[in-house]
């Protein structure tokens, strides 16, 4: 039977092990990460309707750019690929497990989109961060995200219509026009709506969403709530509030915003 004194010594030497084991797995691909960059680009030709983003684990950057092909960028760990199927392009950013343990990681995914791009984007994002940046001048048609956890960052985004799911982590679009669509099981979704130009559907089952829109919105609320709490700051007409309902109108009312939440907590501001 081992003595107090000597299973302190095995752990201390195990703890060792594992502390240089974990070195040579980092600082290899912590050192390359300087001098390696992996570029892979697909044009984005008139016959592409759609382009999916998929990555985790991972810090990435989007930015549109005066550019005809779509390119990705890595420096650091994992891989990345960049294929066209059909009428889509498809980016994936992947690791493998014991690319996840690293004292020194610094892996940065930049994704490059032409900035006349007006088609449909589709982001996943599993784990991780993404930043949206410098998107001011692009308009796409259709536009889905989706985060499992992590953060996502959206700076502006105008499009028709826009569909955000946030299951855990947190989602804040500075800047959004068009269609919406939300849906929230947890986490946290923020939203600001410098003018509101169409119908906004949204359900939180957990979690937190806030909408902030301009004073002068016209807008018809129709709020259903069975557990949780809904915040509204706007001054409806024809209100209608009870515990498990908020519905009015402001404005002309000409949008109809329809809130269902099961639990968490919605602003209207």
């Amino acid at each position: 039977m081992l003595g107090g004194s000597t299973l302190k010594k095995v752990l201390l030497v195990v703890l060792i092990a594992i502390g240089i084991i974990s070195l040579f797995i980092s600082v290899p691909s912590w050192v390359t990460s300087f001098f390696t960059t992996n570029n892979h680009q697909a044009e984005i030709t008139n016959n592409i309707k759609l382009i999916e983003i998929d990555v985790e684990g991972t810090n990435a950057t989007i930015i549109p750019k005066n550019q005809d092909e779509l390119t990705a960028e890595l420096k650091g760990k994992g891989k990345v690929e960049v294929v066209k199927k059909g009428n889509r392009i498809e980016v994936q950013y992947r690791r493998k497990w014991f690319e996840w343990f690293s004292f020194f990681d610094k892996t940065k995914l930049t994704i490059s989109i032409p900035e006349d791009y007006d088609r449909d984007l589709d982001i996943e994002v599993g784990s991780g961060n993404i930043n949206f940046v410098d998107s001011e001048g692009l308009h796409l048609d259709n536009v889905e995200v989706e985060i499992g956890s992590g953060n996502v960052q959206i700076e502006t985004l105008n499009a028709n219509s826009g569909v955000f799911e946030v299951s855990s982590g947190n989602m804040d679009i500075n800047q959004f026009t068009g269609k919406l669509e939300a849906n929230v099981s947890s986490g946290n979704l923020v939203i600001h709506m410098d003018e509101l130009i169409d119908h906004v559907e949204a359900d939180v089952s957990s979690g937190h969403l806030k909408l902030d829109l301009p004073d002068d919105s016209n807008f018809t609320l129709d709020a259903r709530v069975s557990s949780g709490h809904i915040a509204n700051k706007f001054q409806l007409e024809n209100k209608q509030s009870s515990k498990n309902e908020l519905s009015g109108k402001h404005g002309t009312g000409k949008y109809h915003i329809n809130l269902n939440v099961s639990s968490g907590v919605v602003e209207l501001n």
